[in-house]
């Protein structure tokens, strides 16, 4: 059976206010964060076949780093 995985960004920094929403990157916390999130869905056993990630760089950001942990 298909699954459908619904993962958001990590969280994001608003510590430059003149960033455009989509430019906003990843906090310190959401850094450390989304790795854990990776660790969690290859100990879960789940295997993406496809992946749609958001242009934002936060989005971004967090698929790397959740990527970079599932292999």
């Amino acid at each position: 059976m298909k699954e459908l995985l619904l993962l958001r960004h990590a969280k994001s920094s608003w510590d430059d206010p003149s960033l455009a929403d989509i430019e906003r990157p990843l906090a310190p916390r959401g850094r450390r964060a989304a790795p854990l999130m990776g660790r969690e869905i290859l100990r879960r056993g789940w295997s993406p076949d496809y992946v749609l990630v958001s242009p934002a760089r936060r989005a971004q950001q967090t698929w790397r780093l959740v990527a970079a942990e599932i292999g």
